[in-house]
């Protein structure tokens, strides 16, 4: 059976990876922090959201990832603020921008 993410993997590899400040300069290699898996790991949500929003507003995205991506994460404080991302070091938010174009790009749209 097919996975039917792969589309998307293949995708945010050419567009992310590829740039990746995690990715020690080899985009083939495999990530070992909790930083660096939060992309695959909530592709199911970022590429429902990408296809519920369809926004030329980057804000509108960010606002529908905390909501639903951000509260499953496990980095929020009991004040509902993220260090992570404060700190900029969380890559969801690092390369919000090049995910939605990669699932744009999958769906054969522009963002």
């Amino acid at each position: 059976m097919s996975d039917p993410l792969q589309p998307y993997r293949d995708a945010l590899a050419r567009k992310v990876h590829a740039v990746c400040l995690d990715r020690n300069l080899d985009p083939t290699s495999v990530i070992d922090t909790e930083a660096g898996c939060r992309i695959d790991r909530f592709l199911p949500e970022l590429v429902q959201m990408v296809r519920q929003i369809r926004s030329d507003n980057l804000a509108d995205y960010e606002a529908v990832m905390r909501e639903r991506v951000c509260h499953q994460c496990g980095n929020l404080t009991a004040e509902d603020r993220c260090p992570v991302r404060e700190q900029a070091e969380c890559c969801l938010y690092r390369y919000l921008p090049l995910v939605i174009e990669a699932i744009f790009e999958v769906q054969g749209e522009q963002p």
